[in-house]
């Protein structure tokens, strides 16, 4: 008598669904406490390139011979102007 009321179907729905219920809930438990303080993951495999990194990896690349090869602009050279000019006045 005990076994046929374990196969009742109402029954083993009941089961399945408190089974369900405790493995949802589950996954909102909170982790353990981390040694390193904050809860910080650690389970990157590559460092992340900072800002001026992927910038200089990303820019446009020079493919042209005439850019690779291309010398600096010459500027007419100032003339040098002093910055104060001493004067006998009171």
């Amino acid at each position: 008598k005990r076994w046929n009321c374990l196969l009742c179907p109402s029954l083993t729905m009941r089961v399945l669904a408190l089974l369900a219920l405790v493995g949802t809930a589950a996954a909102f438990v909170p982790s353990q406490p981390s040694p390193f303080g904050a809860a910080t993951s650690l389970e990157a495999k590559h460092v992340n390139k900072k800002a001026t990194k992927k910038h200089v990896d990303r820019r446009p690349k020079k493919s042209r011979m005439s850019d690779i090869v291309r010398k600096p602009v010459v500027y007419p050279e100032v003339p040098s102007v002093p910055e104060y000019t001493i004067s006998d006045a009171p």
